[in-house]
């Protein structure tokens, strides 16, 4: 297992997580989002987006950055507390750089992201995230920390293909992640 220092996010981190949400996308939804976004649009998008959330924080958000030892970012994750009142903490964003994948950075990401939440004094015990049906690595990750598939719905946010659809991913408990 990597040793990495997570931490949460200063507004400072906003470039470095647009880069690693950019070449994530990249990476894995070559063949889902529109190859005109990822090709320039993604990065301003992406850097506004972080600029924003860090810059003025919602109380309900937690972001927190995996450092590696010898300095960059590994990874990080974007969650909101009780977001929505049967599913409990969403996940909003989980991305590891690509050529780190692997490593568990995710699994501790996701670990210390529920125990954010549980310090958080979440109210709703549960926790959920969306994945594209079509990131098959994303959704065996998931089902070996023992989330479910429990809902199946169309993608209308993002720009892609028509009938792409996206999974919702539940664990009842947050302790289900070691928090």
């Amino acid at each position: 297992m990597e040793t990495l220092t997570i931490r949460l996010a200063i507004p400072a981190d906003a470039p470095a997580i647009a880069a690693v949400h950019c070449a994530n996308w990249r990476d894995v939804y070559a063949d889902v989002l529109d190859p005109a976004y990822l090709a320039g649009p993604i990065e301003e998008d992406r850097r506004e987006l972080w600029q924003d959330r860090l810059a003025s924080p919602s109380r309900w958000q937690s972001v927190l950055v995996a450092d590696l030892p010898g300095g960059g970012l590994a990874g990080f994750i974007c969650l909101y507390r009780d977001e929505d009142a049967r599913w409990g903490s969403l996940v909003d964003n989980l991305h590891v750089v690509p050529g780190l994948r692997g490593r568990s950075i995710g699994r501790q990401l996701l670990r210390a992201g529920a125990q954010a939440m549980l310090m958080g004094k979440a109210s709703a015990p549960g926790l959920h995230l969306w994945v594209f049906e079509g990131n098959i690595a994303a959704r065996q990750f998931y089902a070996r920390l023992g989330g479910r598939e429990v809902e199946r719905c169309l993608e209308t946010e993002l720009p892609t293909p028509p009938e792409t659809f996206i999974l919702r991913v539940f664990w009842p408990d947050l302790a289900m992640l070691g928090a």
